[in-house]
């Protein structure tokens, strides 16, 4: 009798500390949980100082890592492998029913995201905080160690997919200043090499090619003060000099400059920053809160948004390097003016197109594919740099901001940023095309 009331006093434990535990789909489906996980993600890069390309590929990869995992319930979005350049043979998993999807999701995003970034520590502990949250919710073991196993497997195709992208192969590449005039040359106060020379020749994912979408071509070079480029020129410097504060503080707010030099006297240091695709993450997750999206919507959001940026960079560069341009800086000071500065200090590589404009509008178009273009939101990205909130009215508008700060910081010539803006709506119109085949599955998705 005594051993009968002994088991079922145990029974009764149990029982009273299952309940006790959280609900795993409460814990586990939150989208505040993806949105906070990709913002520690984007703060390992940012102390990991990794350039902007670079920064869109983890965040496109890591994505899609999450995205395919989801895929792969059958009940949300359709996998992109064959709308995704070389993306096949996803693992499927054995037993669905066993496996929590989001968990998974999120275990497989964060799988991809330590491969690519330095912080092992950092990220293996994020990876275990993410676990010991699972553990603590009243999800089986078998649940638990189910979903662990399949977001590794569905990692680790997504790494090997990624291996072969060619990103190996431009490591160390260096790219060889010719001294022509009109051709770009390392500028103050850093005089770095150019970042990323052969980053066009990375697999892209979705264009068919870096120069799917042909831009307008800069105008020859030239010396002459009656010749387009020296009025492309002349027009950044006269803008420049008369800036206001608000223009000033624009260029500022979307500086997104990863490794800034600055120097006071004879000392030279460099303060890290959020990368421009890693601000348009945040945006990304600041929408996907506010418009209230599930786990699913959320991490389709940035999925896309991350695919879009990708293949903006790579098309972006693509032009940077054919045209080889030299930056305002550069031409003013041997041409107009030998104590001009920019307001903002210029990034280590070709001016023709705007990078910051094509990324921008290419995330920008995507999103207002989701929710429409009149979107209102708060960006809050900037806070740790101090930085006000800044609100926005539109999607277009935003990134319409972002190509106007590269123009008033004196790092862009104006047709460079319009040029680039138009680059990355197309692509961004393109993204939403491959990820979603028609209106009628983007609406059954919803």
């Amino acid at each position: 009798m005594k051993r009968v009331v002994f088991f079922s006093l145990i029974i009764i434990a149990i029982t009273f500390s299952s309940c006790n535990k959280k609900n795993y789909k409460t814990v586990l489906h939150d989208p505040n949980l993806y949105c906070n996980t990709m913002h520690q993600l984007n703060y390992v890069i940012i102390y990991d100082i990794f350039n902007p390309p670079v920064a869109s590929r983890i965040f496109a990869y890591s994505n899609l890592a999450a995205y395919e995992v989801l895929s792969k319930e059958g009940h949300h979005y359709a996998s992109l492998e064959g709308r995704i350049k070389s993306l096949h043979n996803i693992p499927s998993p054995a037993k669905p029913a066993q496996i929590d999807f989001p968990f998974a999701s999120l275990i497989a995003m964060m799988k991809v995201g330590k491969q690519f970034t330095f912080s092992e520590d950092k990220m293996n502990a994020l990876i275990d905080s993410i676990k010991n949250l699972a553990e603590e919710t009243n999800m089986t073991s078998e649940m638990f160690d189910s979903s662990l196993n399949y977001g590794n497997r569905v990692a680790d195709s997504i790494i090997s997919w990624a291996k072969t992208d060619n990103y190996g192969k431009t490591r160390g590449s260096k790219f060889t200043v010719t001294g022509v005039d009109g051709h770009w040359s390392p500028t103050p106060p850093g005089y770095f090499d150019a970042v990323e020379p052969k980053w066009q020749t990375i697999r892209t994912l979705a264009l068919d090619s870096a120069s799917t979408f042909a831009i307008v071509p800069p105008p020859p070079f030239s010396k002459d003060s009656n010749s387009t480029f020296y009025k492309w020129a002349r027009q950044v410097y006269d803008t420049v000099n008369a800036l206001n504060d608000g223009q000033q503080w624009m260029s500022n707010f979307w500086d997104c400059n990863s490794f800034k030099m600055h120097q006071e006297g004879h000392v030279m240091f460099a303060t890290k920053a959020m990368t421009p695709p890693g601000h348009w993450m945040e945006i990304t997750g600041n929408v996907s809160l506010k418009k209230k999206a599930d786990w699913y919507q959320t991490v389709y959001n940035y999925t896309g948004a991350s695919v879009a940026m990708f293949d903006g960079f790579i098309a972006c560069w693509y032009y940077k390097y054919k045209y080889d341009m030299i930056r305002p800086e550069t031409y003013i000071n041997q041409y107009i003016d030998p104590n001009w500065k920019p307001f903002l200090q210029t990034p280590p590589f070709p001016e023709y197109i705007s990078g910051h404009s094509v990324i921008s509008a290419a995330a920008a178009e995507f999103l207002s594919k989701v929710y429409g273009d009149k979107v209102s939101f708060t960006d809050t990205s900037e806070r740790d740099w101090g930085f006000k909130d800044r609100k926005f009215t539109s999607f277009s508008g935003c990134s319409w901001e972002v190509s106007l700060s590269r123009f008033y910081g004196g790092i862009h010539y104006w047709q460079a940023v319009t040029e680039g803006r138009n680059e990355g709506m197309h692509i961004g119109d393109l993204i939403m095309d491959k990820l979603m085949l028609n209106k009628k599955e983007l609406a059954s998705a919803h």
